[in-house]
């Protein structure tokens, strides 16, 4: 990319006070553990709040009162489980308005490996959850927050070089 002519100056007073950059790539991470067992739900709650920093959980019991809650919540992690009796995991995928969230099926099941990689679930963790697989999951997840948050910074950095640019070279007009 080629800029011509200076780069206009901001006045002073129309500065805001920025954060340094490596906050802003830190996040609260929002979860919404889905499960019709009780103790499963307490269970994967415990585990994150012990060993994963900076999350705010919401537990849901029902599938059908979850869908609600995804779609309201916006969350950026989905725990979720696969047998259920109102309705099964995928059923509830397929019920959302949104999907703009990183899905982990936690199961007591394996054969549904090969159709939570269709759903393009991050990970599947067996139960009982072990502790160094969720960490590993939600490291994983953290990078691509990281990442995408990093990306769009980035996006508006070049956004606002170019109006700068733009504008400084329609005031020389």
């Amino acid at each position: 990319i080629l800029f011509v002519g200076k780069p206009k100056m901001c006045k002073l007073q129309e500065r805001k006070r920025i954060k340094p950059f490596a906050q802003t790539l830190h996040k609260m991470l929002k979860i919404v553990i889905v499960d019709d067992e009780n103790d499963a739900l307490e269970a994967l709650e415990w585990k994150l709040n012990k060993y994963i920093i900076d999350v705010e959980i919401v537990k849901c019991n029902s599938p059908l009162e979850s869908i609600d809650i995804i779609n309201t919540t916006k969350p950026d992690v989905v725990f979720l489980d696969i047998q259920m009796p109102e309705m099964d995991g995928f059923t509830l995928l397929e019920n959302l308005t949104n999907r703009k969230f990183n899905l982990i099926f936690t199961t007591a099941h394996d054969e549904f490996a090969l159709k939570a990689i269709k759903v393009s679930a991050i990970d599947y963790l067996l139960k009982p959850v072990d502790k160094d697989e969720l960490i590993e999951a939600i490291d994983k997840i953290k990078s691509q927050i990281k990442e995408n948050l990093l990306e769009d910074k980035l996006q508006m950095l070049l956004g606002n070089i170019c109006l700068l640019y733009t504008s400084d070279a329609a005031d020389d007009m």
